[in-house]
């Protein structure tokens, strides 16, 4: 029998819970020592604050770049980051933290918006070093392999390299964010500025090398664990094991295609005021006609800024129709800029169209189109402010900062194939139009804001749910567009008074708004809109139930994810029992 302690009942408790943190870090240790005696893993490639060598500030601060991810929201302590560079490498950790018993994370791009690709207190297995790439032309088709390390800025320039193996200029359904990693991005679904003429970029993923829950290695394809692929379609990321590489189809980048923008109710060049009721409808319009007039707009989003409240005594019935928020709509076009302008005459009438931007088969940027989604201190006049802020912490002009990492918040819906009831129309811009918002906040680099992302086009015009759903786990390809709830703000103002000049810090007069903004978003997520359902994966919120995401496929998805995850025992009495220790979980895996 255990010893009697005559300790008081919580003091043995409080003991206990120590020495099982004790037990935690000496497996950490035993299983650092492994991938390094066992596997060959340099010191460069496990990189801990645990004192196993060196504790330099250099290491220390190396740990801490490493740790960083986009939703500077949250600051996570792994107990070590595994640097992998190939698929070996990340095997093999993932089997010693099995054999060790040790909390996994796992991280390409780093953009979970919920901070979900790390952890304190875990093994994160960076897959950032896995760079693997190659074209293959398979009958009519151009296969990319790619390996899970790449992000879009890395990417898209080797997609485009001329002359590669005599394969022409490709692309394929990519982001807007130049910084968010293909992994994360294709497994969500993947909108961006491709999805009215190419679908999202899961469409296009025909196979990828992928490391199942019990440490073991399987392609997949449509012949080979095709279940597997179908999840990884739309299905949500680590689910179904870690993706070490995958197999998208590629196309041929156009001769010519523009990026542009028409901006209403702001301060920027060409911007015209209309009511956001009308220009909404506008938009609507446009991206719900699949017709030949609108087959070039490759890919749209309008970004409508929130704005404060009105005052009560302008709220007659219908006061939201005369709303005028400052508003964007960014797109790609492809084709000459001639008919782009004949475009925005049909569907715009009122509206000045601004070329930002060409991209050709020569040229194709890989800053890609962050501002798509980003609002940044380095642009007020899109804001529908006059002038510009000061200066950065080191006192030079704010640069756009699209890319960079921010502490943020985010919540979605998205709007059903049949539209927005006029009732769900004014829902959404009541919750545009919120006592939780102030004047003040944009100046200090508080924005708020919603993107419409367009879904509706060429590609999805005769898509029904049944045909889909035979296709992709992305249970949204007959939605008209998404609804993108966000809230960001910048920590890295400088204060210049006539007296003083300082580094504000926590001292920034921004954190006074930050609450009621993120308040803003939980109102926002809760708001009834009619025509409106669902969420998307890839704007995650970990308040909104799993099986909202994922709708009529969820139950698939965790067949799928069961299936795969688990083993089978023969007990002593010759009964077989499926065991599965769900060891590749967050709070927004399918289980």
């Amino acid at each position: 029998m255990p010893k009697q302690s005559n300790k008081p009942i919580p003091e043995s408790q409080l003991e206990e819970a120590q020495k099982r943190i004790d037990r935690y870090w000496r497996a950490t240790q035993g299983f650092i020592l492994a991938l390094e005696s066992k596997h060959g893993f340099s010191a460069k490639q496990l990189l801990t604050l645990l004192p196993t060598g060196g504790t330099s500030m250099e290491r220390f601060r190396e740990y801490q770049a490493k740790a960083l991810i986009f939703n500077t929201r949250f600051q996570f302590s792994p107990s070590v980051i595994v640097m992998c560079n190939n698929t070996d490498d990340v095997m093999r950790a993932y089997q010693e933290a099995i054999a060790f018993n040790l909390p996994i994370r796992v991280r390409s791009g780093g953009h979970d918006h919920e901070g979900e690709c790390s952890g304190t207190d875990v093994v994160l297995l960076d897959l950032s070093g896995l760079k693997d790439f190659s074209i293959e032309k398979e009958g009519d088709d151009y296969i990319a392999h790619i390996g899970s390390g790449y992000r879009f800025y890395q990417l898209v320039p080797k997609l485009a390299e001329s002359g590669y193996k005599d394969i022409p200029p490709l692309t394929i359904p990519h982001g807007t964010c130049a910084t968010v990693g293909l992994a994360g991005y294709i497994q969500g679904g993947g909108w961006g500025p491709w999805t009215r003429a190419k679908g999202m970029c899961c469409e296009s993923l025909v196979g990828a090398t992928v490391i199942l829950q019990d440490g073991s290695r399987v392609e997949v394809s449509e012949t080979e664990n095709e279940d597997i692929l179908w999840a990884l379609r739309g299905g949500g990321a680590l689910s179904y094991g870690i993706v070490t590489e995958f197999r998208v189809k590629a196309f041929e980048l156009p001769d010519e295609i523009h990026r542009f923008e028409i901006n209403w109710n702001n301060e920027a060049v060409g911007s015209t005021d209309l009511a956001t009721w009308q220009l909404l409808s506008q938009w609507e319009d446009a991206i719900n006609d699949t017709g030949k007039d609108t087959e070039n707009l490759v890919g749209t989003n309008l970004k409508i800024n929130a704005i404060p409240d009105v005052s009560e005594c302008k709220k007659s019935s219908g006061y939201e129709k005369a709303l005028a928020h400052p508003s964007t709509m960014y797109g790609y076009w492809q084709g000459s800029e001639k008919a782009l302008v004949q475009f925005a005459k049909q569907y715009f009438p009122a509206a000045k169209v601004q070329v930002t931007g060409t991209d050709t088969k020569q040229n194709y940027s890989e800053a890609l189109m962050s501002d798509w989604s980003r609002n940044s201190l380095a642009n007020f006049k899109k804001l529908g402010l006059k002038g510009t802020l000061a200066a950065s912490l080191d006192g030079e002009p704010f640069t756009p900062d699209f890319d960079a990492p921010a502490p943020h918040k985010i919540t979605s819906k998205l709007v059903r194939e049949s539209g927005l009831t006029e009732q769900g129309k004014l829902a959404l811009l009541r919750s545009l139009t919120s006592p939780l918002l102030f004047a003040q906040n944009a100046p200090l680099g508080l924005f708020s804001y919603v993107t419409l992302g367009a879904i509706s086009g060429k590609f999805y015009a005769n898509d029904t749910c049944d045909d889909a759903k035979k296709r992709v786990a992305f249970p949204y390809t007959t939605a008209q567009y998404t609804i993108q709830y966000q809230t960001w703000w910048n920590t890295e103002l400088k204060y210049d008074g006539s007296y003083d000049s300082k580094r504000l810090g926590q001292a920034n007069p921004v954190y006074r708004y930050v609450n009621r903004a993120l308040d803003w978003i939980e109102v926002s997520r809760d708001t009834t809109i009619e025509g409106a359902y669902g969420a998307f994966i890839s704007f995650k919120d970990a308040s909104i139930p799993t099986k909202t995401y994922f709708q009529e496929n969820y139950e698939k998805l965790i067949e799928i994810k069961e299936e795969h995850s688990g083993f089978t025992v023969k007990l002593d009495c010759g009964k077989k029992v499926y065991v599965n220790f769900n060891r590749l979980r967050t709070r927004k895996t399918i289980i």
